[in-house]
Formats: C-alpha cells, structure tokens, sequence
C-alpha cells in the first residue's frame, strides 16, 4: 500500500514539473506587450541559442522604448545579449531576435532569458518577460 507521504511527495514532484516547463511568456505592462521565446529550449556549452521576441504598442501613441536582453545562468552569471531600439505606431508589433552563443565552458542547469522594455516617457515603467533554457 502507497504511503501517504509518498503520495505527497509525487504530488509535489508533480506540480514542481509543471513549473519548471518551459513555455513562451507573454507580459504587459506600461503598454507594452512581449512575448519571448528560445530555441533550441535545450542545448550544450557551445551551442547557440535563438532568443526571440515580440513587442507590441499597447497605448494609443506613437512609442519610442529600447528592447533588452539579458541571461541569467544557472551559476548566477548575468550577461548582457544584446539591445534593439524601436518606434511602434499605436497597435503595431515587431519581432525583434538575438544570437546567444554559449561559451564552451557555460555552467550546467536552467537559464532565465529576460527581455525588458520601457513603455516611453520620463514616468513610465518597465515590462519585462521571461523564457528558460536548459543547458546540459
């Protein structure tokens, strides 16, 4: 007969998978939409990785905002992946990407992959949204 504890314990397990699964996010805030993205979602030191990104102006003006991106990995190192400066009339999205080559020696584990954008003007604030990468 199962044991309660370990019943719990699959339980846990089971909604710890369900967290760590790797899916495409969308944030919106100070009106601007993302939506990110990585392939491959799994990769070795070395390897190369697409980030990619769609930001979209949510207000009724025109908006300047600049687009970055960073990599935290999973030994606490963040890296800089690169910045796009863009100009969206009201409604417009654009898909804005970068390369992130890994270095040979990249530690193992679960990276968080962030673009970040502000909504334009001195009091706006900044939206930002998150994809993982493992790297194995």
């Amino acid at each position: 007969m199962i044991s309660r504890n370990l019943i719990k314990s699959l339980l846990a397990l089971a909604c710890l998978a369900l967290v760590l699964v790797p899916v495409p996010v969308k944030a919106q805030s100070s009106g601007v939409g993302m939506t990110i993205r990585v392939n491959p979602l799994t990769t070795s030191p070395g390897g190369t990785v697409g980030v990619f990104a769609f930001v979209t102006n949510n207000t009724g003006a025109r908006l300047r905002s600049t687009v970055s991106f960073t990599s935290l990995s999973a030994c606490g190192i963040q890296t800089s992946l690169g910045y796009n400066k863009v100009v969206l009339n009201p409604g417009q999205t654009v898909q804005v990407t970068v390369s992130y080559p890994l270095p040979p020696d990249a530690c193992l584990g679960v990276y968080a992959i962030t673009i970040s954008a502000g909504g334009g003007g001195k009091t706006s604030s900044t939206s930002s949204a998150i994809a993982y990468l493992t790297v194995q």
